[in-house]
């Protein structure tokens, strides 16, 4: 059995009430060859044994252990169920429908940053079979090379970097404005929307007004909020998601890295021109991933971990990080997980488009973004079926000059999770 550190919260949020899963979208400009996909993932994964594992449950907690059945290769354009029969018990498995190819898991196995090595070793064994032709792809990790320990390498296994005389995490409040206690919108199964924006026109905004891509999207959304709600006394909270691995030395693990920076939307930043918030805003990022604040928030996360891990039943787990999701929701009006900009060197010629889209439950709103082939991709999720909050957001894309493209809408199809 192997036990967890740094993904010990992830892990302990795979229950009833909440399970933080993740489906990636490929979108193929050709139809999918299943048989090839199948045979590309068997090679890609000798070369990542190490993460295929199995959860195993009992009174005292979760724990993992090696599964040495195949990875799962589907056609379906279905939600998957992780973890069980369906997935051969695994953490992660492929669908695909189409044009499509679906990477779904379950975010304690790996972040969007941690999924890359495989999903770049797949798509050059499955581009180089499905196009006969020789893939040009810098860095990626193919079959028989050697495993450097670091891919593996948990942080919270060792002391991390020192702590002392560092800069000090600001204080945040403890109440977000919450929108699903505004009565404009009622919780259902969550529904999703994909958008996409000129890389250039975004991008070209951010250069005049001292923006981010980060910065940008923060702002229309809290804008968006602020103007339906003018009135509410909470502060508006974009929790923007960062990589913390530089911090702790752990560049090539998979482990799931992420934590959240809070940005606060002041209502007396209502009345400023776009580039004076902008300049709020990207301040503000720059504090909260600074090393040093970094640091004393990774702490506090390690902290955590070590407290879960230190009670006695799977029960009190479950409940410990429950509660602690609970928190971190009422500090959240939405959310933004912006991945970069993506590039699977020239299979890119195959590629239509890149859709990261998790699950919102509890966050509200998720916006999972990403860059290709000179589009940025929007997933914006949402715990409710009423667009009232999309329509508002979309509102500030316009009045900012830019125009978008709504490619499509449906109910969310991140994958579940059950343990059998």
């Amino acid at each position: 059995m192997q036990n967890f550190f740094c993904d010990t919260l992830d892990y302990y949020c795979l229950s009833e009430n909440i399970s933080k899963s993740f489906r990636y979208i490929v979108r193929m400009k050709d139809e999918v060859d299943g048989t090839l996909l199948r045979q590309a993932l068997e090679i890609t994964m000798t070369r990542y044994p190490y993460l295929k594992k199995r959860i195993i449950a009992d009174e005292r907690g979760y724990s993992l252990t090696d599964n040495d059945l195949s990875l799962v290769v589907k056609e379906s354009d279905q939600p998957m169920t992780l973890c069980g029969q369906e997935s051969n018990y695994h953490l992660f498995a492929l669908t695909y429908y189409g044009k499509n190819i679906f990477f779904n898991n379950v975010h304690a196995i790996f972040d969007g940053r941690g999924r890359g090595p495989v999903l770049h070793t797949l798509m050059y064994y499955y581009c180089g079979m499905r196009y006969k032709k020789e893939v040009k792809m810098p860095g990626v990790l193919l079959a028989g090379t050697p495993i450097d320990p670091a891919e593996y390498f948990d942080p919270f296994t060792v002391p991390l970097p020192g702590t002392d005389d560092l800069l000090p995490v600001p204080e945040i409040p403890t109440k977000a404005l919450r929108l699903e206690e505004q009565g404009l919108v009622t919780r259902t199964r969550q529904h999703q929307h994909f958008i996409r924006v000129k890389e250039k026109d975004l991008m070209s905004v951010c250069r005049s007004s001292d923006g981010t891509p980060n910065t940008i999207l923060s702002l229309l959304m809290s804008r968006a909020v602020d103007k339906l709600h003018p009135e509410a006394g909470e502060p508006i909270i974009s929790q923007v998601y960062c990589d913390y691995r530089s911090v702790v030395g752990a560049e090539q693990s998979h482990h799931n890295m992420v934590t959240t920076l809070p940005l606060v939307y002041e209502r007396s930043m209502r009345n400023m021109p776009l580039e004076m918030q902008n300049t709020i805003l990207r301040g503000d990022i720059l504090y909260l991933s600074d090393s040093s604040v970094l640091l004393h928030t990774v702490a506090g996360i390690k902290s955590a971990c070590e407290a879960v891990n230190g009670l006695p039943t799977l029960e009190d787990k479950l409940n410990a990080v429950g509660q602690g999701m609970a928190a971190f929701f009422n500090q959240t009006t939405f959310a933004i997980s912006y991945t970069g900009k993506k590039s699977f060197g020239n299979c890119d010629e195959h590629i239509e488009a890149l859709f990261p889209a998790g699950e919102p439950t509890g966050i509200g709103i998720l916006m999972e973004v990403t860059a290709a082939d000179g589009w940025f991709y929007i997933v914006f999720m949402q715990d409710w079926r009423e667009d009232v909050y999309f329509n508002a957001f979309l509102k500030e894309i316009v009045s900012l000059g830019l125009d978008f493209d709504l490619l499509y809408s449906s109910e969310a199809k991140a994958p579940s999770f059950s343990l059998e």
